[in-house]
């Protein structure tokens, strides 16, 4: 038994950085430049979406765990907080794509909030876990390492090798789907008994309810964005599902491997990030149907899932 707990231990800690590598460098590589160009002049739009994920959300989110600390057991409180103030998930790009909303809305604005992410969480996430040793130059060097190079790396391969960019693409995506499934599997595996405890408190119901407050949030940053934005729902999904690779990297850095700390904290990212998952699928699919339909869009499986491009009768 402790054999098979040090091997999911030992496959989270690799998992995790594989996660981050691979899904930022399949972004990159889908992700033209001038994406970033436009939406940084967007400034209405910038602006909307950063006060969404960078003081909205966690303002009111840590406000909200800190009223509540008394009813999440051992740190899990603090793990959400880690969440929170993490933005900028490469997997809104599936989502927005089963939403149908268009491609350069949600990559613009997700490339913002992951470079928003890098320089937010290594000040703020200190100051907000003063009970965590979590260091900030530690945070900033691993999110630069682990997620802004490879995403630079894909940006200029597209550019200077753009036949084989979407192959490259396609495999780095295989790469951290399957990454993120052992991440998952190997974190409540080797937690199952905290993971048991912590779906039997009220645990589950405050995580929905931080996705649902990051929604509105994100919804109505959308309704006040610029011109570069034409779907307004799009910032609902990019704010409400947090990016768990840099919360993940960053917990890493805090409490000593092997805790109860450590654990509850990468638990309760695991399972808001679940929870997340579970809440917006249904969402993006439900709306990407009524708009195929809308647009007289013939509905297949694939086209559903974002996976190919929509057929018109």
């Amino acid at each position: 038994m402790e054999t098979i707990e040090a091997l999911l231990t030992m496959l989270i800690q690799i998992s995790v950085p594989v996660f981050a590598i691979a899904s930022m460098l399949s972004m990159g590589l889908r992700t033209p430049l001038h994406s970033f160009r436009n939406q940084l002049r967007d400034r209405r739009t910038v602006f909307s979406v950063l006060g969404a994920n960078f003081v909205v959300v966690p303002a009111v989110g840590t406000l909200l765990i800190w009223l509540l600390n008394g009813l999440l057991p051992h740190q899990t409180g603090e793990g959400f907080i880690i969440a929170l103030c993490a933005a900028g998930a490469p997997f809104v790009l599936q989502l927005g794509a089963m939403a149908r909303i268009p491609y350069g809305e949600t990559a613009g604005p997700m490339a913002v909030l992951l470079l928003g992410s890098i320089l937010f969480m290594p000040l703020v996430v200190p100051f907000l876990l003063q009970d965590v040793s979590v260091h900030g130059w530690a945070v900033a060097r691993l999110l630069l390492g682990t997620m802004l190079a490879p995403m630079i790396a894909g940006i200029v391969i597209a550019a200077v090798f753009p036949i084989h960019a979407d192959h490259l693409a396609r495999t780095a995506g295989s790469v951290a789907a399957v990454s993120a499934v052992l991440m998952f599997l190997s974190g409540f595996g080797s937690n199952s008994m905290l993971v048991m405890e912590l779906l039997l408190s009220p645990v589950m119901l405050v995580a929905a309810g931080l996705v649902a407050m990051a929604f509105v949030a994100g919804r109505i940053s959308g309704d006040l964005a610029g011109p570069t934005l034409t779907v307004p729902d799009g910032p609902a999904i990019l704010t409400s599902q947090r990016n768990i690779a840099a919360a993940l990297l960053v917990a890493r850095t805090g409490a000593e491997e092997g805790t109860t700390a450590d654990s509850s904290i990468v638990v309760s990212i695991l399972l808001l990030s679940a929870v997340g998952f579970v809440m917006l699928v249904p969402y993006a699919l439900a709306t990407g149907v009524v708009r195929r339909r809308r647009d007289g869009e013939r509905i297949s499986l694939g086209v559903l899932l974002g996976v190919v491009g929509p057929t018109r009768d």
